[in-house]
């Protein structure tokens, strides 16, 4: 059993980051610049950017245009916890957490809702 935050940290958060990396370097940002606002390294951007990293997950353009509004904010330096955990809640409710969990855990149920917690 995989539980919906294991789900969160081991892809849907690299995910976003590679996500909002790429979309800070279309917004003028350094890989070193954005490093320091998204709390990692310089090595783990250079992975985001070059899909090397956290490659796995492909988002609908929903949720990519969340990650490029969120990502417009911290450019100008809008707390980035704040955004990321905005972009997670869009994925719970639209159940994109699901199609991920389903993904690497075929143990779940057909119709499980695990990863809501808003009905």
């Amino acid at each position: 059993m995989i539980y919906p935050q294991e789900i969160e940290v081991w892809y849907l958060l690299p995910a976003i980051r590679r996500e909002i990396s790429k979309s800070l370097v279309k917004n003028g940002l350094t890989q070193k610049n954005i490093a320091l606002r998204l709390g990692i390294t310089g090595s783990a951007v250079s992975q985001y950017l070059k899909e090397k990293r956290a490659s796995e997950i492909k988002f609908d353009d929903n949720t990519l245009g969340a990650i490029e509004r969120s990502s417009k904010k911290i450019a100008k330096n809008e707390n980035v916890m704040k955004e990321i955990e905005k972009i997670i809640h869009l994925m719970k409710k639209t159940k994109f957490i699901c199609k991920i969990h389903h993904k690497y855990d075929h143990s779940l149920p057909e119709h499980c809702d695990n990863c809501i917690y808003e009905k």
